[in-house]
């Protein structure tokens, strides 16, 4: 059941942060705008702070359902205030979106 649950969350989670994430070029410069991208990937970012939010609650091993399916609501979350961010930094003019 893990194995089925955590494919569905990264299938999903994946094809939200194309939708969302990827598709913007935050800088103007498209050489520019891959290079942050690839150095400083937004999607680490969102991994490293979503296994933190889950692992202060969840402990590895003991439901991983439980975990997987944490894991995908928390991400979600935290794209979602990722993606406000980059909103409201692109109406007060700081990104060129």
């Amino acid at each position: 059941m893990y194995q089925i649950v955590s494919l569905i969350s990264f299938l999903v989670r994946a094809w939200l942060c194309y939708n969302s994430i990827d598709n913007i070029p935050i800088l103007e410069n498209p050489i520019a705008n891959n290079i942050l991208l690839e150095v400083v990937s937004l999607y680490t970012i969102l991994m490293l702070i979503s296994r933190a939010i889950v692992g202060t609650f969840y402990k590895r091993g003991e439901a991983p359902v439980f975990g997987a399916i944490a894991y995908f609501f928390v991400y979600l979350v935290n794209l979602g205030i990722m993606y406000g961010i980059m909103f409201a930094l692109t109406k007060i003019g700081i990104l060129p979106i």
